[in-house]
């Protein structure tokens, strides 16, 4: 049985939740890869500091995704997006938090489209807000991801992950708030 290789990268700022949506990958991809391993910068030492995790799963022998290696880039904030894009993969996902492209120079945009690039932007911290979860714009994008086939699990099994272990009030919040991701990428 051939076991699932696949990397992301997951980027934004202190308290955008870049922590818990690399363990909620890691944790719903785990069984098909057999093994994952992680890597996480944090830059919380300032207000608002960048934080980075970088997550390979399969047989890999170090955690870092290497440049143009990423088969996600999975950001919470536009500037992360732009700061990170060097590890997206040709024909790689690309999930934004921003509610178009528009935090991207005309060069970056065609730079994504010449090498085939699948970018989707989800206004996900307006739709958290809508839905009473205004911190939730991390589990949103990931609904997204899961919804245009960014990630190598099905919306079903990152929801296991997600909502595994957590009180009933939180798991039911979090199952709505992928569903609204799901549902705005469905929209695109």
């Amino acid at each position: 049985m051939s076991r699932l290789k696949w990397q992301a990268v997951v980027a934004g700022v202190g308290g955008q939740g870049v922590l818990f949506v690399s363990r909620a990958l890691a944790s719903s991809v785990e069984p098909k890869a057999g093994s994952i391993l992680i890597s996480e910068v944090h830059g919380m030492a300032q207000r608002g500091g960048a934080v980075v995790s970088h997550l390979k799963a399969g047989p890999f022998s170090g955690p870092l995704v290497s440049f143009g290696q990423a088969d996600l880039l999975l950001a919470l904030d536009p500037g992360e997006a732009v700061r990170n894009l060097t590890y997206l993969a040709p024909k790689g996902h690309l999930v934004v938090n921003a509610p178009d492209l528009e935090f991207l120079s005309p060069k970056a945009r065609k730079a994504l489209a010449s090498f085939g690039a699948q970018v989707l932007t989800v206004p996900a911290t307006e739709l958290a807000g809508r839905a009473g979860t205004p911190k939730g714009a991390n589990v949103v994008l990931l609904g997204a991801a899961a919804a245009v086939g960014a990630l190598p699990v099905k919306l079903k099994e990152l929801e296991r992950a997600i909502c595994e272990g957590q009180p009933q009030a939180r798991a039911q919040a979090n199952q709505k708030l992928l569903n609204l991701g799901a549902e705005a990428a469905a929209q695109v």
